[in-house]
């Protein structure tokens, strides 16, 4: 048989992997196709002799035999022993016992994602046209139609249904919330009072309409779960996998919490299905940030699976594509990291260990400002100057030229396996972000720079998996060389700037904000004088620092006016990530402000929205005082609002992320408040899960401080002072720094 197909999902079955594929007509396609999973082990001769020797009784492997691989670090081949797995089932046993083994070996390609290692050795990858050529339900051969790195994905049609819940996902199943099925534009809403009916319903619209994809929200640990413990319970069918024989899974009814760049995170548990998608958006970060079209994407430059991609981090993608990279050129996988940092100094390590560079802004409102950004400069540094674990410091080429400041030497004879692997993220990068500002209308450049930004976190994550003490080819000194890097870029573009009469206001690490003429005293007192940059001299002074630096440096935009603010608790200094601003076109860009906070009440960060909408009309400081009362209207609401009680429950949510076990909160925050309410529920959060409330009384009892969600219902009162006090910080770190431009002294209240 002979078809074209899209690569839609696989998972190992038996000896191989089992194959789905879309077709153009809208059918499906399943084949298998054998994989050896295969492992190598390095030593001297006679200790791998030995192994082999040892393992063969065993039963675990199919065969054993002598090949060439390439070791990462000595840039050259070794002869390794492959051992060939005689099934998937084996591989848990044998790492097991290889674990156990005397020192002298050692082992690589030992825990590599099976669907995924398959991947790497075939050169396939999902969600890309095949053609196809079948003998039975075997692959025999297969091409592919199209290339995974283009910036086109279309996807077939895919049949969806989408799961959700009635009521808020704290409320359990079947205590109070229902199951919601949504197909074709129409829903229904299954109640859970009696199981047994739900299940049996459930299935029936499951096999009418036999969905590719089933979209949830909260699927994976609220949804799924529940109704596969009660079908066991029950005894009912629950055919969720379209694979007749799906392999023997548990439901986690939990995720896991860890520690992760200062800050605690919850990772929800997974739930992907066999021969259909299951993907939920609550659960996947990638899809709420790049669409299906995005995940697809994702999928293909991964090598992974599409539901695996839904549900992973950015770091782990970054590793799929090194991994992927590696298997292709023959380099062997280590098991365990083994190269530790190498000793420094404290000399060392306060010259090495700097970061990136921050040039602190002075507070105020500026007008004329523009912002040059060099576009994905780490990546580019590591790709540009071929930093990668093993070119640091090589033992190839002691008159290699030296890294800025730290001195380290880079190999200037092997080309490194991570910049191999970014340039093409990098190329695609830059395709994208090129069709996005041609796009023909809106959504479609929406799409476009969706898909870009996907691929901006994965090359910020490969610059971090540098420096990450786990990762497979991390390490500190390749880390330390790009920043070194990056402090000489940014030290060199300020130098081009100033030499051509710009003044550098604000820089943070990769970008610069520079002007002609700054206004005096920090932006104190009169309108800003001098018109704004020319838009050709600030492209030739981004095509300069381009040929001076080897990045891209690229204009952001021109700034009517910008505005930086000052630090909360010291009032004099400046912050480098918050300001706002609105660029000629009239596009508003703003960090670090109450609204881009998660802890903020919707009813501030809506009204900072409104504010600065307004304010984006203005077109600099001598227009303020004809819209100031304007402004202050629009605050004046929102306190009337707030006062009078007409603000509705869910506008004054504020979330804050649970940094430990309820047992071990020792203050009675409003968060531990909150998280107690829900387990006096029965409702357990664990670290990293999302706590929202309500303060009702802040100066009230304890039980009655705070009303967690999902108890609104019960909301009787908020505290209304306590509202107004955040809305009035809100209203101060927008407008405050307009005050002083006005025309004349106006009574703020």
């Amino acid at each position: 048989m002979e078809t074209t197909g899209w690569l839609f999902d696989l998972y190992p079955r038996d000896d191989g992997l089992a194959l789905w594929f879309l077709t153009t007509d809208g059918g499906l396609v399943r084949l298998t196709d054998a994989f050896a999973y295969t492992m190598y082990a390095t030593g001297p001769a006679a200790a791998l002799a030995r192994l082999a020797d040892h393992l063969g009784p065993k039963g675990w492997l199919a065969r054993t035999y002598y090949t060439e691989k390439q070791d990462l670090w000595q840039g050259r081949t070794r002869t390794v022993l492959a051992l060939e797995l005689a099934a998937h089932r084996h591989l848990p046993r044998l790492l097991a016992h290889l674990g156990t083994l005397d020192a002298g070996l050692e082992f690589a390609h030992c825990d590599l994602n099976i669907p995924a290692y398959y991947l790497y050795c075939r050169g396939l990858f999902p969600c890309v046209w095949y053609d196809l050529e079948a003998a039975g339900e075997r692959l025999a051969q297969i091409a592919p139609r199209e290339e995974p790195f283009s910036e086109d994905v279309i996807l077939p049609p895919l049949r969806r249904v989408h799961l959700g819940l009635a009521r808020d996902h704290l409320v359990p199943l079947g205590r109070g919330n229902g199951l919601v099925l949504t197909a074709e534009g129409r829903s229904l809403e299954l109640a859970a009072a009696d199981v047994p009916t739900l299940l049996a319903e459930f299935s029936r619209q499951l096999e009418r309409f036999d969905p590719d994809l089933i979209l949830s929200d909260w699927g994976d640990e609220h949804i799924l779960p529940r109704l596969w413990e009660w079908s066991r319970k029950h005894r009912r069918e629950l055919s969720l996998d379209r694979e007749a024989r799906p392999p023997d899974r548990g439901f986690a009814l939990r995720g896991r919490s860890y520690f992760s760049y200062g800050r605690i995170v919850y990772q929800g548990p997974a739930v992907p299905l066999y021969g259909r998608w299951h993907v939920d958006r609550r659960n996947s970060f990638f899809y709420r940030e790049t669409g299906l079209e995005g995940l697809a994407q994702l999928a293909r430059l991964g090598q992974m699976p599409l539901q695996q991609v839904a549900r992973t981090s950015p770091g782990t993608l970054i590793t799929s594509m090194q991994l992927a990279r590696a298997v292709a050129d023959g380099i062997l996988i280590p098991w365990r990291k083994g190269e530790p940092e190498r000793f420094k100094s404290a000399a060392d390590l306060l010259t090495a260990d700097k970061g990136g560079l921050v040039f602190q802004p002075p507070t105020g409102l500026f007008t004329d400002v523009a912002e040059i950004d060099f576009a994905s400069m780490y990546p580019t540094i590591m790709a540009v100057h071929n930093i990668s674990p093993e070119t640091v410091d090589c033992d190839c080429c002691a008159d290699a030229p030296r890294v800025p400041e730290d001195n380290y030497r880079l190999c200037q004879r092997r080309d490194g396996l991570v910049p191999r692997t970014l340039r093409p993220i990098l190329n695609l990068r830059a395709r994208l972000k090129s069709r996005a500002q041609t796009a023909p209308d809106p959504d479609t450049a929406a799409t476009f720079k969706a898909r870009q930004t996907a691929l901006k976190w994965i090359l910020v994550t490969c610059f971090g998996y540098l420096g990450y003490k786990n990762a497979r080819f991390g390490r500190i000194e390749a880390h330390e060389a790009v920043t070194a890097f990056g402090r000489d870029k940014l030290l060199t573009a300020k130098e081009i700037c100033e030499a051509r009469d710009y003044t550098i206001l604000h820089g943070l690490t990769d970008c610069l904000w520079i002007t002609k003429e700054p206004g005096r005293g920090g932006g104190q007192g009169a309108p800003l004088p001098g018109p704004p940059p020319h838009l050709s001299d600030l492209q030739d002074l981004c095509n300069r620092i381009t040929a001076a630096t080897g990045v891209v440096m690229a204009l952001e935009g021109v700034y009517r006016w910008v505005v930086f603010l000052p630090s909360r608790v010291q009032a004099g200094r400046s912050v480098a990530n918050r300001y706002y601003g609105v660029f000629v076109d009239g596009t508003l860009k703003y960090r670090g402000l109450m609204c881009r906070r998660r802890d903020t009440p919707p009813v501030v960060g809506r009204l900072q929205e409104e504010l600065l909408g307004r304010l984006s009309r203005v077109g600099g400081p001598q227009e303020i005082g004809s819209v100031w009362g304007e402004l202050q209207e629009v605050a004046a609401e929102y306190r009337r609002r707030l006062g009078q009680g007409r603000v509705e429950a869910a506008e004054l949510v504020i979330t804050k992320v649970l940094s430990r076990p309820v047992e071990r909160y020792r203050v009675e925050t409003h968060t531990a408040l909150a998280a107690r309410q829900l387990q006096e529920a029965g409702i357990r959060l664990a670290p990293g899960e999302k706590v929202r409330y309500v303060v009702r009384d802040r100066q009230g009892p304890p039980e009655t401080r705070v009303l967690a969600v999902p108890f609104l219902d019960d909301l009787d009162r908020y505290d209304t002072e306590f509202y107004l006090e955040l809305l009035e910080r809100g209203v101060e770190e927008v407008l405050g720094p307009w005050r002083l431009r006005l025309p004349a002294p106006i009574c703020y209240s």
